[in-house]
């Protein structure tokens, strides 16, 4: 076992920000104060020069501790469970991305037991993450690749900083969840990434790209109890071969509260975001209602085949819909509350959604290239806090934005 020493004197503040975040230190708040730490020193195993294998060292690790893997491609399927485990590439000491893809977690089985099969043989999760992993555990900084899951998740973790490739859902969580940030999801053949059972998990400044089904599978199995957050923010989420994100109802109502919010969702195949029902996933544009809450607030919702699809107990404020090749909004009805959104050159008129019940607007919202606003864009403080006038509660908080009041869409301009 070595003694790592970090120096971060004059390193930007996001290093300190993955410090902080791997050590346990604090989660999603201030980081300032790491600012201050000339040096700091904790305990590191190392893969291969102290362990022959990853699993190796997992298994030797005590709880809360570090294992450092040097670049390489390793053919392994690793489980963690019983205790947290820091899992991470030379990233996290050298903030260099070139060991992001030259640390590879490969799940293909080598030598492939029938090669005369056209279907490569592969490990069923190149990462599991038991129920009893301590809350801890950290992924950071890999490549992960062609497992039938990159990682399946049964408890909450941190997943951070990885490039996920040619999986079959790249992170399959089972009743798992924690933090998911700052990866790439790219060509996986299903899902980027799917939550299923009793889930809560911020999924939050991914890139979720030309996946072969759906950017983000949620699915509402039967669960009752406190109530679970799941949060998707601030990803770009495009090129998806079926939905960008999709919710998929089961029969009653489950404790679950849903937030998508400041993404860009735009080139999917199908809707944008699209609601089914009775746990089907192959989308037809059903548009189901589903009663639990859910809040779209702030997204950029572009160039899909259809925008959203689907209503009930569902916010729709600050919202773009632009060029989307059908309808932009789909059964967006009954309980749903719609507020302060803009609607431009989409292929057909609405269908079947509630339109008199706040603010719609039907201009150029002058976006680039890349769906971003330009300077002077009638989107620039368009938005509201609250979706209705008379209610004191803000659904979008005064520090979320910069001018009066929010930009309409994902992206704050000012």
């Amino acid at each position: 076992m070595s003694i790592l020493t970090m120096h971060w004197t004059n390193l930007p503040k996001c290093a300190c920000q993955i410090f902080c975040y791997v050590i346990g230190f604090i989660g999603c708040g201030s980081v300032s104060w790491c600012e201050n730490l000339a040096e700091v020193a904790i305990k590191c195993l190392e893969v291969p020069e102290e362990y022959p294998s990853i699993q190796a060292a997992i298994d030797a690790a005590e709880d809360g501790e570090t294992i450092l893997i040097a670049p390489g491609v390793y053919h392994e399927s690793l489980r963690i469970s019983g205790k947290s485990v820091i899992l991470a590439s030379w990233y996290l000491t050298t903030k260099e991305t070139k060991y992001i893809k030259q640390t590879v977690l490969d799940g293909s089985i080598v030598p492939d037991p029938d090669p005369e099969d056209d279907i490569d043989a592969v490990v069923d999760a190149v990462i599991l993450i038991e129920p009893d992993a301590g809350p801890q555990t950290t992924i950071l900084g890999f490549t992960i690749r062609d497992g039938d899951d990159g990682i399946s998740c049964h408890a909450k973790s941190r997943i951070l900083f990885n490039h996920f490739v040619n999986n079959k859902d790249a992170i399959d969580y089972e009743g798992g969840g924690g933090e998911c940030r700052f990866n790439t999801f790219v060509a996986n053949d299903d899902d980027a990434i799917d939550l299923d059972l009793a889930c809560e998990v911020l999924v939050s400044n991914n890139i979720l790209r030309d996946n072969d089904d759906d950017g983000i599978e949620i699915r509402l199995h039967d669960y009752e109890g406190p109530t679970l957050e799941i949060i998707i923010r601030d990803n770009t989420i495009t090129g998806n071969g079926e939905d960008g994100i999709q919710v998929i109802d089961y029969p009653g109502h489950s404790d679950r509260r849903i937030t998508i919010e400041r993404n860009l969702i735009a080139e999917n195949a199908m809707a944008g975001i699209g609601f089914m029902s009775d746990g089907i996933t192959l989308e037809d544009y059903r548009g189901t209602t589903i009663p639990e809450p859910i809040a779209l607030i702030n997204n950029t919702i572009c160039r899909n085949s259809y925008g959203l699809s689907g209503g009930g107990n569902v916010q729709v404020i600050n919202n773009l819909f632009v060029e989307n090749l059908h309808t932009p909004l789909k059964n967006v009805n009954g309980t749903a509350k719609l507020s302060h959104n803009l609607l431009w050159e989409n292929g057909a008129e609405p269908i079947d959604s509630d339109l008199k019940s706040g603010l719609l607007i039907r201009e150029d919202p002058q976006l680039d290239e890349t769906y971003k606003p330009f300077v002077g864009s009638l989107c620039i403080d368009r938005g509201t806090t609250q979706i209705e006038l008379r209610s004191q509660k803000n659904v979008v908080h005064p520090q979320a934005f910069r001018g009066s009041a929010p930009d309409l869409g994902a992206f704050e301009i000012r």
